[in-house]
C-alpha cells in the first residue's frame, strides 16, 4: 500500500484539525461556565429565609460606608457580572470561530470530492444496508440497463460517454463487491473492491509554511510554544497547586501558624490581639501588596477593628480584612490539629470581631448594632446589660436611652437588626448508633442536637412545652441509610448583618468536640451553613406575652437538627465517657451554644433463651417409634425506645 504525505494546500485537513483542538477546551468550559451563572444556589431558599433577609439585607446595604460598596464594586464579582465579563467573552468568540470552520468545512470543494470519492456499494446502487440478495441483483439489473455502454444514445458527446461508462464501472465494482466473494473480501479488507489503495496523509499545515523563507518562522514558533510556553504553563499551575493548602491557605502562611503553635508556652494566654498579630503574616498579604510589613498588616486590621479610618489605605484594608476569611478557616485547621481547644476558641472569636469590626468581646453583642453611641451605654446604663436578651427586657424607649438612639427610625432598625439575630437553645442532644438504641463498645455514632432557632427578644419556652416525639430521631431506611441527609436538606442560612466587612457573607455555627478529660478537641470542627431561621418572625416577645399557656402553639415552632460525625469509634471499654460540644456562630455574638454530654457506652442487650417442647401426633409416633420432640430455641431482643435526657434549666436574671 503506498502511502503519500501531502500539506494542506486545499485546506482539507487544517480546520477538522482546529476544530477539534477549539471543541475539546471549549465544550467543559462552556458548561462549567453555565453551571456557574445558572447554579441556583439562592433560589432554593425557602420563604422564611427570603422574608427574613427582606428585612436583614436592606438594612446592610443601608449602613454599609461608600468605600466599600466601591470596593465591592471594583473587586467583587456581582450576579450581574456574571454575564458580562472576560470569560463569558472568550467563550462566545470562540463558538463564533466554530461556526466559520464549520461553515468553511462544509464550502470547500476539495473536503466534497474527497468525500465523495469514498466507496459505497449500497449507495452507488441505490439500497438500504440491509437489502437482501434479491433487491441487490434487480436494482444492479435496473442500473445496468441505464448505464450499459451498448445502451447508450450515439447523441452524447465524448466527455459525457465516458461519465456514463465509469458510472457504469463502479456499478458493476458495487454488485460485485456485494455478491462475489473475493471482491466482497477485498471490500471488507481494504474498504474498496479493487484492494488496497493508496492513501494520502495530509499534514494540517500548507505547503508555503514550510518552504524555504518560511520555515524558519515555523521552527521558532514551535520552539517558542513546546519549549518555552507550555512548560511555563505547567510550572505555574504545578507551583500554584504546591503553594497553597486544600481550603486555599498558602502554605508558608499554614506553616506560620504550625510554627507559632508548635512553639505555644502553656503561660502564654492567647488573646484577639494575638490572633491578629499571626494573620498579619500572612503570606497572601505579602503577595498582595509587597511593599508593606507585617506591622504595617496590623495597624490596618486594628484599625478595622476600631473603625477607624485608613485614609488612602483604605482599599488596602478592605482587601486584607476580606482574605481573612479564608485564612482564619486555615488557622482553625491548624488549631484543631493541634488540638488546641483555647486557640481554636479565641479564633472564632476573632473571627466575630473581625466580621462585626469590633474590638473585643466585651459587651460585643451590644456593639454588633447599629447607631449605638457607646459613651451614652457605657456611662448611662444603671443596670448591668452585656446582652440582647437582658436589653429585650425593657420598652422600646428605655432602650433607646440606654444605647444613646434618639432618632426613632434608626431604634427601630437597630431593634429589627438584633430581634433578627439568631439564637440557639438546647432541647435534646444525644449520641446516636443507626438502628440502634444504645452506643455499643467499637460502634460508630454521631451526635444529635435538636435546636430551637430564636429571638433575644421572644420569652423563654421550656423544653417540655414541647411533644417529646419532636425529639425523636426518625427510623426510616433513608434515614437510616444516611442519617446526615435530613440536615442538608434544610434551608441555606441568609446573609449576615456586617455593614463592616468588606463582602458579602452568609452567617455559619462551627461545631467542636471536645474531650472533657484533658480538653482536648478530637477533630476537626463542623461548619453548619444550613438551618431555618423560620421562628425568627415569631411574635413572641417577652413583654407581649402575658398568658404563655394560651399564647404558646409548640407547631408555630421550627426544630432545628445539628448532626456531628464523629471521626473515630465509641470506646472498647462499658463506661461514661463525657464529651463538651461547643457550637460557635462565625459572625454573631450571642448566638453560641456550649454544653456537656456523656457517652454511656454498654454492651448490646442480652439474649434471651426460651425452650418450647414440640409433640407430634400419634400417628408420626407408629410410624417412627425412635422419633423424639424436637425442642426449639426462640430469641427476643427488648428493645427499649425511651431515652431519658437531662437537661439544664436555663434562667434569666
Amino acid at each position: 500500500m503506498a502511502l503519500n504525505y501531502d500539506y494542506d494546500d486545499t485546506s482539507e485537513t487544517w480546520p477538522f484539525f482546529l476544530l477539534t483542538v477549539v471543541l475539546m477546551i471549549l465544550i467543559p468550559l462552556t458548561l462549567w461556565q453555565l453551571v456557574w451563572i445558572f447554579r441556583g444556589s439562592d433560589n432554593e431558599k425557602d420563604k422564611s429565609i427570603q422574608e427574613n433577609e427582606d428585612i436583614m439585607e436592606p438594612l446592610n446595604d443601608t449602613y454599609t460606608l461608600a468605600s466599600i460598596k466601591k470596593f465591592r464594586h471594583k473587586f467583587l464579582k456581582e450576579r450581574s457580572n456574571k454575564i458580562f465579563n472576560k470569560w463569558n467573552l472568550i467563550i462566545i468568540a470562540s463558538w463564533c470561530l466554530v461556526v466559520f470552520l464549520i461553515q468553511r468545512i462544509n464550502a470547500n470543494d476539495a473536503i466534497k470530492e474527497s468525500t465523495a470519492g469514498l466507496f459505497d456499494p449500497y449507495e452507488l446502487l441505490g439500497i438500504s444496508a440491509s437489502a437482501s440478495d434479491k433487491d441487490i441483483k434487480s436494482a444492479y439489473r435496473k442500473l445496468s440497463l441505464k448505464f450499459h455502454p451498448d445502451k447508450l444514445s450515439k447523441d452524447l458527446t465524448e466527455n459525457e460517454r465516458t461519465v456514463l461508462e465509469e458510472t457504469y464501472v463502479q456499478i458493476t465494482k458495487a454488485y460485485e463487491s456485494l455478491t462475489d466473494e473475493l471482491v466482497r473480501e477485498n471490500y471488507l479488507k481494504y474498504g474498496h473492491p479493487d484492494g488496497p489503495q493508496s492513501v494520502s496523509h495530509g499534514i494540517a499545515l500548507p505547503s508555503f509554511l514550510v518552504d524555504t523563507t518560511s520555515s524558519p518562522l515555523l521552527v521558532a514558533i514551535y520552539v517558542l510554544s513546546f519549549v518555552l510556553v507550555l512548560p511555563w504553563i505547567v510550572s505555574k499551575w504545578w507551583t500554584k497547586t504546591q503553594a497553597y493548602t486544600k481550603k486555599g491557605v498558602h502554605t508558608l502562611t499554614a506553616s506560620y501558624f504550625v510554627d507559632r503553635l508548635v512553639n505555644y508556652k502553656p503561660s502564654e494566654v492567647i488573646t484577639i490581639d494575638l490572633i491578629i498579630k499571626w494573620l498579619s503574616n500572612a503570606h497572601e498579604f505579602k503577595e498582595f501588596y509587597p511593599e508593606l510589613t507585617a506591622e504595617d498588616f496590623e495597624r490596618l486590621l486594628q484599625d478595622h477593628l476600631h473603625r477607624r479610618d485608613s485614609g488612602e489605605q483604605n482599599e488596602i484594608k478592605y482587601r486584607i480584612v476580606a482574605k481573612c476569611h479564608t485564612i482564619l478557616y486555615g488557622l482553625l485547621d491548624v488549631t484543631c490539629a493541634f488540638r488546641n481547644t483555647d486557640a481554636t476558641n479565641m479564633t472564632l472569636n476573632t473571627f466575630k470581631c473581625i466580621v462585626q469590626a469590633v474590638s473585643s468581646v466585651n459587651d460585643a453583642e451590644i456593639y454588633q448594632l447599629p447607631n449605638v453611641d457607646r459613651a451614652t451605654f457605657q456611662n448611662g446604663s444603671v443596670d448591668e446589660i452585656h446582652t440582647l436578651g437582658k436589653l429585650f427586657t425593657y420598652e422600646n424607649d428605655k432602650i433607646g436611652k440606654i444605647l444613646g438612639i434618639k432618632d426613632s427610625k434608626k431604634l427601630e432598625e437597630t431593634l429589627q437588626v438584633a430581634s433578627n439575630i439568631p439564637v440557639l437553645k438546647l432541647l435534646k442532644a444525644e449520641f446516636v448508633v443507626p438502628g440502634e438504641d444504645r452506643v455499643t463498645p467499637l460502634s460508630v455514632s454521631h451526635i444529635s442536637i435538636k435546636v430551637l432557632i430564636r429571638s433575644a427578644k421572644h420569652k423563654l419556652i421550656p423544653v417540655d412545652k414541647f411533644p417529646s416525639e419532636r425529639f425523636e430521631e426518625s427510623q426510616d431506611f433513608d434515614d437510616l441509610k444516611d442519617p446526615f441527609a435530613k440536615q442538608e436538606q434544610q434551608p441555606l442560612l441568609p446573609y449576615s448583618f456586617a455593614p463592616f466587612f468588606p463582602t458579602k457573607r452568609r452567617n455559619a455555627w462551627c461545631c467542636m468536640v471536645v474531650l472533657q478529660k484533658d480538653s482536648k478537641i478530637i477533630q476537626n470542627p463542623l461548619v453548619v451553613q444550613k438551618l431555618s431561621l423560620s421562628n425568627l418572625k415569631n411574635e413572641f416577645g417577652k413583654l407581649d406575652v402575658k398568658d404563655f399557656d394560651k399564647d404558646f402553639n409548640p407547631e408555630d415552632w421550627e426544630i432545628g437538627t445539628i448532626k456531628i460525625p464523629l471521626g473515630q469509634q465509641a470506646p472498647a471499654e462499658n463506661g461514661h465517657y463525657y464529651f463538651r460540644v461547643v457550637i460557635k456562630s462565625t459572625d454573631y455574638f450571642g448566638s453560641d451554644l456550649d454544653l456537656t454530654m456523656d457517652m454511656n457506652v454498654c454492651d448490646p442487650p442480652k439474649v434471651e433463651e426460651n425452650e418450647t417442647s414440640y409433640s407430634d401426633d400419634e400417628d408420626d409416633l407408629e410410624d417412627d417409634e425412635d422419633l423424639e420432640d424436637d425442642e426449639y430455641d426462640s430469641d427476643f431482643t427488648d428493645i427499649d425506645t425511651d431515652t431519658e435526657v437531662e437537661e439544664d434549666a436555663v434562667d434569666e436574671k
